[in-house]
């Protein structure tokens, strides 16, 4: 599991660039729960989060919930969109009040095109969302809801220590390693009789980083072969 990389594209683009991307895009606000984008809908604007904190989603056919991840200020969304012209291919929804920059595709690809160090930016950031889709694929298809639970709250560690988002309800992990509340709460148990985790109210502090690790190496290294992990 690759740690996630926290520099944005505001960040990358430096004083010039970043000016001239403001002049050309707008803010948009959306309120706690609103529907930003949907699955399906035709493509359009590229979006940074100025404020606030996002849910990548999908639903079942009969409106189950699958939350993905978070999107946290800073961070960037609808970019495969702008790249190739095809519709959304998930849902987004504003887990808080927040604000956002919106940026025509045009513009988008434009910027892309003209400064080479967004270019490798882009770059690296789709690789690393690959790796991390295999990461999860692999998750979901081989491993206990025990051991798809560790390697989540691993991202979630890292995320917090890269000042990201916030610890995620039980539900949230549920919806995250397909599995149910209750099961989420009981391997909770055992990592805080286990001094791994202190739990609390929308709160989670991380006491032992290496022994997490240590579980998800014992689920994801063994049954990997000699080359291990991806």
């Amino acid at each position: 599991m690759q740690a996630p990389r926290r520099e944005g594209l505001l960040e990358v683009l430096g004083v010039n660039g970043r000016r001239e991307l403001l002049a050309r895009a707008r803010t948009v606000r959306v309120r706690k729960g609103q529907l930003v984008l949907a699955k399906g809908e035709p493509g359009g604007d590229v979006f940074i989060v100025r404020e606030g904190r996002l849910h990548i989603v999908l639903y079942t056919a009969d409106g189950y919930e699958v939350s993905l991840r978070e999107l946290a200020e800073g961070q960037l969304f609808g970019e495969l969109a702008a790249i190739d012209g095809e519709a959304r291919s998930v849902g987004i929804v504003a887990a808080t009040d927040a604000r956002l920059l919106a940026i025509r595709p045009e513009v988008f690809r434009a910027v892309v095109r003209d400064y080479p160090e967004v270019a490798d930016w882009l770059i690296r950031r789709l690789t690393a969302q690959v790796r991390s889709l295999t990461d999860r694929v692999f998750e979901l298809s081989a491993l206990s809801v025990r051991a798809r639970l560790h390697c989540e709250l691993m991202r979630v560690a890292r995320s917090q220590a890269d000042g990201g988002e916030p610890a995620p309800s039980h539900a949230e992990l549920a919806n995250r390693i397909g599995t149910h509340r209750e099961a989420v709460t009981r391997e909770l148990g055992i990592l805080a009789d286990l001094k791994i985790i202190r739990r609390g109210r929308r709160r989670l502090e991380f006491l032992d980083i290496a022994g997490l690790e240590d579980l998800v190496a014992a689920s994801v290294l063994g049954p990997v072969g000699e080359q291990g992990w991806w």
